[in-house]
């Protein structure tokens, strides 16, 4: 269970990371003072992630290495050397610390090209976390690890992308002219739309490879986490749908970011208040699924942690099969 909630964690942080870069680099529009708020929160928050990723992966190499010695901690911290020298993981593990290292030596920076360093490092980092996974138990350049690693970059963009929305912009963003808010709303709809593709596609594939049958969804441990997370998907599917065909067509599609001129119902936008001093500032809403997406997006990477931690069927079999021909003899 530690070592699962280690994963857990490490994942949350890697996909914040990921995601976070992403709306900084893809979502905020370029050169536009208003959003410079929430470019600061974000590089900010990318700051934090790195700081927990740095502590999640070296609890993760200290658990794993307890697994490996097979004793307490004084075992399994006798055994660090060996293990990082040693063993796949251990020489994945060191590029993990290399890579992190870089990324902290990026991470003041404010440069459009710095940042853009600062998100190819992430995702280098993201492949470590595939090349130590199930995928990679056929080998590191094999077609199961590039899909993999696709699905995992597709999804800490996306489910990522909201947790740092929730985190960094969103409250702020109320307050931006409307088209700012609603340009941000439309990039991300679409950024999501390619992702939810990649999503769905890597995760039919790595389905295809780890269960040998529908069956394995609901008899085994690996097959029930897998289900609970592909309902937490479809859930963010359907919030997705609602956001992008109810509310994010309602930001209107005008170039200006003027409230006058934009487009905007009853439903995407509270009633202006009256004071003392006048008409308060309108403030924008993004509908509830804004805020409830994200909590979705946090169970599904919990699921991740498990499925990392449990057996894929296949494999199971692949031993019991070992194991009966071995008794043959």
């Amino acid at each position: 269970m530690i070592a699962t909630g280690i994963r857990w964690v490490g994942f949350l942080a890697l996909a914040t990371l990921v995601g976070g870069l992403v709306v900084e680099l893809v979502v905020l529009p370029h050169a536009t003072p208003v959003v410079d708020g929430a470019r600061r929160r974000l590089r900010r928050l990318a700051m934090l992630c790195l700081v927990v990723l740095l502590a999640t992966t070296a609890a993760d190499l200290v658990t794993r290495a307890q697994t490996m010695a097979g004793g307490a901690l004084p075992a399994a911290i006798a055994a660090l050397p060996a293990v990082l020298t040693r063993t796949h993981f251990g020489v994945i593990w060191i590029a993990r610390f290399a890579l992190l290292a870089l990324a902290f030596l990026l991470a003041a920076g404010s440069s459009r090209a710095l940042r853009v360093a600062s998100l190819g490092l992430a995702l280098a980092i993201a492949l470590t976390t595939t090349l130590t996974g199930h995928a990679a138990d056929w080998g590191d350049l094999t077609l199961s690890a590039g899909i993999d690693w696709v699905h995992v970059v597709a999804t800490t963009a996306w489910a990522g992308g909201l947790i740092a929305l929730a985190l960094a912009v969103l409250r702020e963003a109320r307050q931006w002219p409307l088209g700012v808010l609603g340009g941000c709303m439309r990039r991300f709809s679409r950024l999501a739309g390619f992702c939810v593709a990649a999503v769905l596609a890597t995760g039919l594939y790595n389905a295809w490879v780890q269960l040998p049958g529908p069956s394995a969804l609901v008899t085994t441990m690996y097959g029930r986490a897998l289900a609970v997370k592909l309902l937490l998907v479809l859930g963010l599917l359907w919030w997705g749908a609602v956001n992008r065909y109810t509310v994010v067509p309602c930001t209107g599609h005008g170039p200006s970011s003027r409230p006058g001129r934009a487009r905007l119902s009853p439903r995407a936008m509270a009633v202006p208040r009256i004071t003392r001093a006048g008409v308060a500032p309108r403030r924008h809403d993004s509908a509830p699924s804004w805020h409830a997406r994200p909590l979705l997006a946090v169970a599904v990477f919990a699921c991740t942690a498990i499925l990392v931690d449990s057996t894929p069927p296949r494999h199971v079999q692949h031993g019991e099969h070992r194991a009966d021909s071995s008794g043959s003899h």
